[in-house]
């Protein structure tokens, strides 16, 4: 097993650290002033266990995810879902679950790349994390480059810590919430499989409606929603730090925001009951299913198909990461 190799910026305003497992980035410090400072990006609570394959085996922070999504589909899809192959066996893409190359750093940015195999439809990925001088702010891209024309199901993964101390979702402004069409985790999830509700503070449950804008709930679950038109930036409050952390994007390219609410609700290895995490992930896709099944043409989401991308020209998608004291 290869040693997974990491590379830490540091300037004035935070430090960040960047794997080559997956070019996952965390943690990440922001300094906040006056001798305050928050790292928000969540990292699995076992850290290096060189025995769990792909992007399980150091899971952290943010990444891409090309092309994004499960390789299996959850049990329990209502009728009317059509099959696919995704064609590979990597969750969340080859990117992902192996190694990038660090291809250049300065002072003030890193960049890595990596080639995907040669017979998909991805040729390379290239990423980009570039500290503000002036701000604790880091500005990251994705360039993607294909061997022959494809419209592929992508999303970004950052994950964010949930204290015990608690965290606010802010959120974005949205057209709808779409629950996940299934159980998230079967027997665990609480929220109603394939249901639309307007606000994060009332999702439907067998017994009522559950408000998961604060974190952690005080019930075990995993959870996915999709929120439809969210509007960037996407906010998350952390009192206890005093601090907002706000993720933006472009709209028009990822038009909707994935939350995975995970809650210790996993029992199974590695999780242990013990993960507290919230990802919240910019897609242009159906939840993370566009690898493994098409949902019925009348649903709400049926058009969230993925980007196209062209051959000989590279699509780049530029996102940010930034705080601000409270």
């Amino acid at each position: 097993m290869n040693a997974i190799t990491r590379w830490t910026l540091k300037w004035e305003h935070g430090d960040a650290t960047i794997q080559s497992l997956g070019a996952m980035l965390g943690p990440v410090r922001f300094e906040l002033g006056r001798g305050r400072s928050i790292s928000p990006l969540w990292v699995a609570p076992w850290d290096d266990d060189a025995q769990w394959p792909g992007l399980m085996r150091a899971l952290r922070g943010e990444w891409p995810c090309l092309p994004f999504g499960a390789v299996h589909p959850p049990i329990g899809l209502p009728q009317g879902f059509e099959r696919l192959d995704p064609s590979d066996n990597w969750n969340h893409g080859y990117g992902s679950n192996h190694p990038w190359q660090l291809v250049d750093q300065t002072s003030h940015m890193f960049r890595l790349r990596i080639d995907y195999p040669d017979n998909g439809e991805i040729e390379s990925l290239e990423r980009v994390i570039e500290a503000d001088p002036d701000e604790p702010t880091l500005d990251v891209s994705l360039t993607v480059r294909v061997r022959r024309e494809a419209v592929l199901p992508i999303a970004l993964h950052p994950t964010f810590a949930v204290p015990a101390e608690g965290v606010e979702i802010v959120g974005c402004s949205h057209q709808a919430i779409h629950t996940y069409p299934a159980p998230t985790e079967p027997g665990v999830s609480k929220i109603l499989p394939d249901r639309a509700a307007a606000s994060l503070t009332a999702l439907p449950t067998e017994t009522g409606s559950i408000d998961v804008t604060r974190l952690p709930l005080t019930v075990a679950t995993e959870e996915i929603l999709q929120m439809a038109g969210c509007q960037p930036p996407f906010v998350l409050r952390y009192p206890a730090s005093g601090a907002d952390v706000l993720l933006d994007w472009n709209a028009e390219d990822l038009p909707d925001a994935l939350l995975w609410i995970s809650n210790g609700g996993r029992a199974q290895s590695p999780w242990c009951g013990r993960n507290f995490a919230l990802g919240v992930e910019p897609a242009n896709s159906f939840f993370d299913l566009g690898r493994v099944v098409v949902p019925p043409a009348g649903h709400p989401l049926a058009t969230r198909s993925g980007l196209r991308f062209l051959v000989d020209q590279p699509r780049t998608i530029s996102y940010r990461l930034s705080v601000r004291a409270m």
